[in-house]
């Protein structure tokens, strides 16, 4: 599960600046394809000053095709809202049923996956696993001090204990946080109106054509999902 000791580390050695976002390019994985593996060279732009970036830390990593799965910056995780009643130790994470995203309001299309993430920041040191219907989420349930950077997960969790309300869920780590960077390496105490260009970013999703295969992949996604 550590994907940093798998592949390799991304874009997590690169050295704050204040007031400033210094996230690098993205693109330099493309002649990878969808393949799995690290550009040769990455640039890193900080406040117009350029420079070529080709050690392991600092250039662009890519899994499957998907460059920067963790690293460069957190991303929002849309469809998840963190909720909290005050009780429920860092909140349970509700994941919505289809594509109309409500992060402010737990609306009647978000399930609970039946488990509550932990209230202590530390290393992630078992995954959770409650409604069957979610199997397929990896998000964390407990930390102990036994964990550490490289097992059994190797990444971290920022939590808030006894959490009340809703939050949203970053995840991946920025250009700046070294072994805390990974693919389960989770932000569940971000507030919903809480922004910032040196850490937050998102993904854009791409369909070429709503073919045959599209339309029917959608269809199992729905029946899945229960919609």
């Amino acid at each position: 599960m550590n994907g940093q000791q798998a592949l390799e580390a991304g874009i997590c050695n690169i050295e704050g600046v204040a007031n400033t976002n210094c996230a690098s390019l993205t693109g330099s994985t493309s002649s990878l394809g969808n393949a799995t593996g690290h550009a040769d060279t990455t640039i890193n732009d900080i406040n117009g000053t350029t420079s070529n970036e080709t050690e392991a830390g600092k250039r662009a990593i890519s899994y499957r095709g998907l460059e920067n799965p963790w690293g460069n910056l957190w991303r929002i995780v849309g469809g998840v809202i963190i909720h909290g009643d005050g009780g429920s130790n860092g909140g349970t994470p509700y994941i919505c049923t289809n594509f109309n995203f409500t992060p402010n309001t737990l609306g009647s299309n978000y399930e609970s996956v039946g488990f509550n993430l932990p209230s202590t920041y530390s290393w992630v040191s078992a995954m959770g696993y409650g409604n069957s219907k979610y199997d397929w989420v990896f998000l964390p349930a407990e930390c102990s001090s036994g964990a550490n950077s490289l097992l059994p997960v190797g990444d971290y969790l920022w939590t808030v204990a006894n959490t009340s309300g809703n939050r949203v869920l970053a995840a991946g780590g920025p250009y700046n946080l070294q072994e805390h960077d990974g693919p389960f390496y989770y932000a569940s105490d971000r507030n919903v109106s809480e922004s910032s260009r040196n850490n937050y970013g998102a993904r854009l999703m791409f369909i070429p054509s709503k073919d045959n295969i599209y339309t029917e992949n959608i269809t199992k996604w729905t029946t899945k999902m229960g919609v």
